[in-house]
Order: C-alpha cells, then structure tokens, then sequence
C-alpha cells in the first residue's frame, strides 16, 4: 500500500510539473503520501496511543535475536 501511495504521488507531480524533474520534489509529495496512508492505517486499526510501548533496540542487539532463534522470521 505505501509503495502504490507513493507511485501514485510520483506520477502526479510529474504530470502536474512535466519539467520539474527534482527527486528532491517529486520525493517530498512520495513521502507525504506515505506518511498520510501509515497515519490513516494507524487510525483504521486502533493503533494510535501505543508509542510508548514500542522499545527500540540497536542494529546489532536484533541481529543477535536474529542468530540466538530469539526473533524468527514468520513466513506465511
């Protein structure tokens, strides 16, 4: 869903600005488009008000988990 938020953000700007080839610009509108959709899916599940639960850890403290089994890939 983000990646088509931000394709469709993209193909926008660039038909709007046919000469505003800037990453920098058509980028801006990609991650705004990105930002909106993961605020909206945050909101449609019931997920704001929990950022105080989210830890973060280093790079190197999840690869560990990773290698110790830990944390394991789930694919379904």
């Amino acid at each position: 869903d983000i990646r088509l938020a931000m394709t469709a953000a993209i193909r926008k700007y660039l038909v709007e600005n046919p000469s505003g080839f800037d990453p920098r610009a058509y980028l801006k509108v990609a991650r705004a488009a990105a930002k909106d959709l993961c605020i909206k899916r945050y909101l449609a599940f019931g997920c704001e008000g929990q950022a105080s639960r989210i830890k973060p850890i280093s790079l190197s403290v999840m690869a560990a988990h990773y290698a110790d089994g830990t944390l394991r890939q789930n694919v379904r």
